[in-house]
């Protein structure tokens, strides 16, 4: 009787584990909208291993501006770098990801903090969108393009 007591609290206590494990490890959201609508401008890139930003150089540039306008499924983008004119395309797809379709410009010139902000064309990236900020996650999910909504 004392042992099949004790496989009950054994069976019980796990129960009570189980539960808490998947209460903890629920990943928040990716995004509190359903979109990427909006001016948003280009404030560093986060290195994701050590979590250090990288900040415009030129704080007295015009910096680097995307305009998204969607659907919630397709849209597009325009905006300017440092230097340049941007434009494209893209797809909203699940789980916060971000089909790039198309991208371009002029691209003379181009400094090369802002060179960076180029969105590879036939590409997807992870994004996270809470309140007035935006992080794509660019380079395998390495480096973040961090962004605040003008």
């Amino acid at each position: 009787m004392k042992s099949l007591l004790v496989i009950f609290i054994v069976l019980l206590i796990s129960a009570f584990q189980c539960g808490k494990e998947v209460d903890c490890c629920v990943m928040p959201p990716c995004s509190d909208s359903p979109t990427l609508e909006g001016s948003w401008k280009l404030t560093g890139y986060r290195d994701i291993s050590t979590g250090n930003l990288e900040i415009d150089p030129d704080l007295n540039a015009k910096g680097v501006v995307f305009t998204f306008k969607d659907d919630e499924k397709t849209g597009n983008i325009e905006g300017h770098t440092s230097v340049n004119t941007v434009s494209g395309s893209y797809e909203l797809m699940e789980y916060c990801r971000l089909k790039v379709t198309s991208f371009g410009g002029t691209k003379v010139g181009e400094p090369a903090w802002s060179n960076r902000a180029w969105l590879a064309s036939d590409s997807t990236f992870g994004y996270e969108r809470i309140g007035n900020n935006l992080t794509i996650y660019r380079n395998t999910g390495k480096e973040g393009m961090v962004f605040r909504k003008q």
